[in-house]
């Protein structure tokens, strides 16, 4: 929890624009080009106007423009942050308060929020501020904010990292620091996403994944380091003297990295400067990450769809985990350490799943708590993609020791809540995934999975995509619905072809003495009440609630699908 020392501060504050540096680099570091999405003009210095703001997307449910600048203390692996968030409300909702919401590691007593400020404000203390157990700040406006005005809210924090080692997983480490790497993912307050007519989304924390559960935003970052040390992050524009500047347009998140040991290397592809940050006695192993990194990039272009940023970066981290954020794929440290030069090693088997994620997750955005599938599935057959194209025959050994070898079981299309670890997201989800996916594609042809997937990509580039979708968009190139195949994946029959399957979630397996009953679902009606369905179906008012992941009893939404458990 926070620590008790945290205090709110509301105050009247000018808007402070991050201004530009000069146009001198240190002789040590490549040129920074600037990081524009083709056909996108931008202008990363340009004013923010209150009340006034192009919006990237018109779907969004919320628009934000991050300011970050950030002094980061090395040596004490810690930074200070001033973080600035424009709100836009692009309606049609009139909004009474704005939603962030707080990391793990934000949770923790290694992060010390200091003052939030909403700025533009007549009365500086009229602003109420509201800390749940399960990690929201909502900040409850003095004022409505109408459609197409905007809101500057400033938050001030300090965040410590913890140590990790080579052997670390997620979600464990992702604000941490080994030996010679610094590294910060999930690292701030995030905007919720919101929906209109129903309000800014809340979940119930999972140790599983962790989510990644945000509308795209722009962001700009300022990085003062101390002499010496190299900042690694998503959309590099230049660096002066100790100061990296950074800006990512369209992205879900911003991460970075920093190590007084990296060196880079750089490599164009397909019109994208890919960028390699690699402790210095890892210069062989940073030189095959290079190559296969631009490998992956001509293969996801044809296959999914053209990356839409200038610039990729790779940077070598601290643990064993590989993540993928804006721009940025932080990479395996374990990885790098064990690299024997063979393909067949996590250094490599890691680079093209995580890169994928760079497509699905970063630029089309799925839901990772209710259809956690959608991304697992794509990340990890586009591993399949990359060996299949550029390592034929190590095809059978991806089978066996990638996919077999876990194991796999149950349904498919568990939520996050169905499944207990990360672990078991890993053995399970993401390897059926690869197996529903080969399937699909060898009944499909690989023409028409290639449109699949560049279909979706296209029409989700910047949002959401379902699962829903996903079978909607499936009909469209199968000459004939493969709907045994699904039945194998998805524990829901799919009754008419017409119909977007249902994808409801199943619980977690338990011991195969007693076979679990059909699954029953209630849809709500006007008038009906939890209490009253319970005593329908005699089922405790609880098991419902618990089942169902239900905050707030008192609300229930007519037409929401109810999973009923068995008593």
């Amino acid at each position: 929890m926070l620590r008790s020392a945290a205090r709110f501060v509301i105050v009247l504050l000018p808007f402070l624009l991050i201004t530009s540096c000069s146009n001198t680099k240190e002789s040590t570091v490549p040129d920074m080009p600037t990081f524009v999405p083709p056909g996108m003009i931008q202008d990363p210095l340009a004013s923010v106007k209150v009340g006034t703001s192009v919006l990237h997307n018109q779907e969004l449910g919320a628009v934000a423009n991050y300011h970050f600048d950030v002094v980061l203390d090395y040596a004490g692996h810690r930074a200070q942050v001033s973080q600035l968030v424009e709100v836009i409300n692009p309606g049609p909702d009139v909004w009474t308060e704005i939603v962030f919401f707080l990391p793990r590691d934000l949770q923790t007593p290694r992060f010390t929020l200091s003052t939030v400020r909403l700025q533009e404000q007549v009365e500086t203390n009229a602003m109420q501020l509201h800390l749940t157990s399960d990690g929201f700040l909502a900040l409850r406006l003095p004022e409505d904010l109408n459609p197409n005005e905007s809101r500057l809210v400033s938050i001030t924090y300090g965040l410590e990292a913890a140590q990790v080692s080579l052997d670390t997983r997620r979600p464990m480490g992702d604000v941490g620091y080994g030996d010679d790497v610094l590294q910060f993912v999930n690292w701030y307050p995030r905007l919720v996403p919101y929906h209109p007519g129903r309000g800014w989304e809340r979940w119930v924390p999972t140790d599983v994944g962790p989510p990644l559960l945000a509308e795209v935003a722009d962001f700009q970052m300022k990085v003062r380091a101390p002499e010496g040390v190299m900042v690694a992050s998503g959309g590099p524009i230049e660096r002066r003297s100790n100061e990296w500047q950074f800006h990512m347009p369209n992205a879900r998140t911003i991460a970075f990295s920093a190590s007084p040991s990296y060196e880079v290397l750089t490599r164009t592809e397909a019109g994208v400067t890919i960028y390699v940050f690699y402790l210095r006695e890892y210069a062989f192993e940073a030189d095959d990450v290079l190559a296969a990194a631009a490998q992956a990039l001509v293969l996801f272009n044809d296959q999914f769809g053209h990356y839409p940023y200038r610039s990729l970066v790779i940077a070598q981290d601290a643990y064993l985990s590989s993540v993928a954020s804006g721009g940025l794929l932080l990479h395996t440290g374990r990885g790098f350490d064990d690299y024997s030069g063979q393909p067949d090693t996590l250094l490599m088997s890691l680079l093209p799943l995580t890169m994928a994620q760079l497509w699905w997750g970063e630029v089309v955005g799925y839901h990772p708590l209710s259809e956690p599938w959608l991304g697992a599935s794509l990340a990890m057959y586009s591993e399949y993609l990359y060996v299949e194209r550029y390592q034929s025959d190590m095809r059978d050994w991806y089978w066996r020791d990638r996919v077999e070898y876990w194991q796999p079981a149950g349904a498919l299309n568990r939520t996050a809540y169905d499944l207990r670890t990360t672990e078991e997201l890993l053995k399970n989800t993401y390897r059926l995934g690869a197996k529903f996916l080969h399937d699909l594609r060898n009944s499909i042809g690989e023409v028409a999975f290639r449109k699949l997937t560049r279909d979706l990509f296209r029409n989700s580039t910047f949002k959401f995509v379902s699962g829903v979708q996903f079978f909607d968009t499936l009909r469209m190139y199968s000459d004939e619905y493969p709907q045994i195949i699904i039945d194998r994946f998805f524990d829901e029959m799919i009754a008419m072809p017409t119909l977007s399957p249902p994808l409801t979630p199943r619980p977690p397996p338990g011991p195969p003495a007693t076979p679990t009953p059909v699954q029953r679902v209630h849809v709500v009606k006007h008038g009906e009440t939890l209490i009253g369905i319970s005593v329908q179906y005699e089922v405790p008012l609880q098991m419902i609630i618990d089942r169902n992941h239900i905050s707030d009893r008192t609300m229930i939404q007519v037409g929401r699908e109810l999973v009923i458990p068995y008593p």
